[in-house]
Parts: structure tokens; C-alpha cells; sequence
């Protein structure tokens, strides 16, 4: 007999592709696959060629790092707006996190707030009961979103089609969790940290955020080592450069040299700094030129005469602002108020030169001469 609670039904039917658990034998960080950039590159040109909820999964993967699983399960309450900025909020169901949010872009928002629009006007409770952004379009609604494999098999035909390689030319196959890869691997590389990522990702625990972190140290510390191929250069008595040969530097001596940088490197518009974020480096608020003259800037300082200075401050910007975040972060109030100085000075220099304004400390002398 058939009752309302266990109706009958082929038993091939009560498990769905979306149920079976996938088995990740290789759980190591190095086998973490993520998309590079040159591949992104050749992918995104394409992406207007996808059906629309296909192209919308992929923008909403790659820019939340959502499971393919939790991205097809997004309902039309997803979309909030705080303080004039947007989030997705979702209950994350590997790890069982209700109310999960991610901050997302204005331009995200748009495509799932069009998204939430279409299915309220084409669809009601019967057809979308579940209010899903991604509902099925099965006749028999075996699922209740599309599924995953849609997703990657028709992603994979426009790879196909249109040959999309990697760094090797070999075939790039794209799986849905890679996009959650990236948007990780991505937000390291901008430097968010550890403890962020991991709310953002919604792991359970750090053990799987610190694979992506061990992921990007390897992926450094080889362009670290080929750099130092290329050639390692020091600076004599005379502050004249001189290269140091590959064979001449102990292991050991590389190994510190690649450790120092790790624990203490900050980014300036020179090079890598490895003391500032040790201690008070009795320069960092004093480059050179602006306060040689007794803590003024260098009267033989000319600055706007070329179109370049304009983006030379433009970078002295980003890289003071990276100083004051880093200070932040370390609880250095006073590198954070010697930075906020030197950005509020760089400011107002970009903004005169910017104007096509010229900055020069020898004006008075000038004057003298043509009297």
C-alpha cells in the first residue's frame, strides 16, 4: 500500500546526483586546484554565451566562494542591503552555519536582485515552492535547483569550444568547487587574513583555511627562489650594487633570508621593508627627500615637472595606506599615526600636481635671479 509518508517509489529516484558525497582523496594543500588568472582570462570574454543561470552560478561562485551546493540553494530572501552595502546571507549546509553572510559587490547584487525578480514573476509557490533563485526546470522536478553537473557540463562545452588552456596548452577542465578555491587563493593575495578567510569560506575550523595559506607560501617561496636565480644583489661600503653569485650564499643563509621575509616584510615603494613591522624604523616617517631639509622637503625637490610623479604618488598612496592597515592589524599606533601623516601629505601633494600644479623648493632662489 501507498501511504502520503512513504509513497511508493523507484528506488533509483530517492537518491539524487546532488545526495552522493564525494570522496577527496587528495586532501593535501597541494592538491588544492584553483583557476589561474591566464585561464579566467581566456574564460570570462565567453561567459555571455552561457545560459543565464549557468553564467549566474559561475559570477556568484567566483565571487563569494558559495559551494555550488549552497549557490544553487540561495532563496529569494538572500539579498540584504546594509548600510548601503549589499550581502548574500545563507545557511551553509556542509557545516551546518545558519545565517551565513558574505559582503558582495554592487554589480553581483544587481544580477541576483534581477534574478529574484524574474522568478517572482514567472514562477508561484506551486512551481518554485522552495522560493530558490535557481529553481529546477525539470518537468518531473526530481531536483529542486538545477543541478551541479548542468553547471560544469555546460561550462566545459564553452571550454571546449573555444579551447581554453593552461600555462601548458593542455585542455582546462573546470569543476565548481575550483571557483571556491579561487576566491580564497584570491583573497590571500590581496592579504586578508586567516581568521577572515575563514569566516568568509565558513569552515567549521582553521585546519582548511591553512591549507590555502600553505598553498600560497609554496607558490611564493618559488618565486622567492627564482628570483634569487636571477641574481642577488647587496650594496659594498660605497653604496655601490654589487651581485652576490647563486654559489656564493649558503642554503641556510636563503632559508633566513626567505624566513625574515615571511615574519617581517611589509611592502613599500622601494622594495620589501624587513624592519618596519619589528620595531620603529627611525625612517618611516622621513623619506628622504621631503624631510632632509631639517624635516622639510629638499629645496632641490621638484615635483609634476613630468607626467610620471602624478602616478608616483599615486603608488607612495596605495603603499602608505598597506603601511596603516599592517599597523592596525599589529596594534602600532604610532606607525599608524606616522603613516596617516605621510598619507595626508601625499595627498596633498598628488592633488596640487594633479592639477597640473608644479612643486619647487627653490622658488625664492628663482625669484632672485631673474630680479
Amino acid at each position: 500500500m501507498e501511504y502520503p509518508e512513504a509513497p511508493i517509489k523507484d528506488v533509483r529516484k530517492l537518491i539524487y546526483q546532488t545526495d552522493k558525497p564525494s570522496i577527496n582523496y587528495k586532501s593535501d594543500y597541494q592538491k588544492i586546484k584553483y583557476i589561474p588568472d591566464e585561464v579566467l582570462e581566456q574564460l570570462i570574454p565567453h561567459l555571455s554565451e552561457l545560459p543565464d543561470k549557468v553564467r549566474n552560478a559561475v559570477w556568484i561562485m567566483f565571487k563569494t566562494g558559495l559551494r555550488i551546493s549552497d549557490t544553487l540553494n540561495l532563496r529569494q530572501d538572500c539579498l540584504l542591503k546594509i548600510n548601503g552595502k549589499y550581502w548574500i546571507e545563507t545557511n551553509i549546509q556542509k557545516t551546518g552555519i545558519m545565517g551565513h553572510r558574505i559582503p558582495i559587490d554592487e554589480d553581483l547584487a544587481q544580477v541576483i536582485a534581477g534574478m529574484i525578480n524574474k522568478v517572482r514573476n514567472e514562477l508561484n509557490t506551486n512551481t518554485n515552492p522552495y522560493d530558490l533563485i535557481f529553481p529546477s526546470e525539470s518537468i518531473r522536478r526530481e531536483t529542486k535547483s538545477i543541478t551541479s553537473n548542468y553547471v560544469a557540463k555546460t561550462l566545459n562545452k564553452i571550454a571546449k569550444k573555444y579551447n581554453i588552456t593552461d600555462n601548458q596548452g593542455n585542455p582546462f577542465h573546470f569543476n565548481n568547487h575550483k571557483f571556491r578555491h579561487t576566491y580564497a587563493v584570491k583573497l590571500l593575495n590581496c592579504g586578508t587574513d586567516i581568521i577572515t578567510i575563514q569566516e568568509l569560506m565558513a569552515h567549521a575550523s582553521p585546519e582548511m583555511t591553512l591549507r590555502y595559506a600553505r598553498l600560497l607560501d609554496e607558490t611564493k617561496r618559488i618565486a622567492f627562489d627564482n628570483a634569487v636565480k636571477n641574481g642577488v644583489f647587496t650594496f659594498d661600503d660605497k653604496d655601490n650594487l654589487i651581485e652576490q653569485k647563486n654559489g656564493e650564499l649558503p642554503i641556510n643563509i636563503l632559508n633566513m633570508l626567505w624566513t625574515n621575509h615571511k615574519l617581517n616584510a611589509i611592502e613599500t615603494p622601494y622594495g620589501t621593508c624587513l624592519q618596519r613591522i619589528k620595531g620603529k624604523c627611525e625612517y618611516a616617517k622621513h623619506p628622504p627627500c621631503l624631510t632632509c631639509n631639517n624635516g622639510s622637503p629638499c629645496k632641490d625637490l621638484c615635483v609634476g615637472a613630468v607626467d610620471w610623479d602624478i602616478k608616483k604618488y599615486e603608488i607612495l598612496i596605495e603603499s602608505t595606506k598597506s603601511m596603516i592597515k599592517f599597523s592596525e592589524e599589529y596594534d602600532r599606533k604610532d606607525l599608524k599615526k606616522e603613516n596617516e601623516e605621510l598619507l595626508n601629505l601625499y595627498t596633498d601633494i598628488l592633488d596640487k600636481i594633479s592639477c597640473g600644479n608644479l612643486i619647487y623648493g627653490r622658488l625664492d632662489r628663482l625669484k632672485e635671479e631673474t630680479l
